[in-house]
């Protein structure tokens, strides 16, 4: 659900996070998420609006952020590196 800049503005002032908190949150939500599929069709202020309300309305929290930021490490650790169990002809 994304918020009307009113009602972002309330969400935001009445939020159990610091405005710097918040953007911090953001930022990390929109960087973890950027390839998804909610994220890559947004503009950019579209992308931004979505983060803020995510955050603001607990969808990101940095327990979320922190789980994925996991998953995502492990995910690239299971692939292997280019070249690395290739067979030389």
């Amino acid at each position: 659900m994304v918020l009307t800049e009113m009602q972002l503005g309330l969400a935001v002032s009445s939020s159990k996070f610091s405005r710097y908190d918040i953007v911090k949150l953001a930022l990390e939500w929109i960087d973890l998420n950027r390839q998804s599929a909610d994220f890559r069709k947004l503009t950019q202020p579209e992308i931004i609006n979505k983060a803020l309300s995510d955050v603001v309305t607990d969808v990101a929290t940095p327990e979320k952020i922190e789980e994925l930021r996991k998953k995502m490490k492990n995910a690239k650790a299971e692939v292997p590196a280019a070249g690395e169990n290739c067979q030389r002809l």
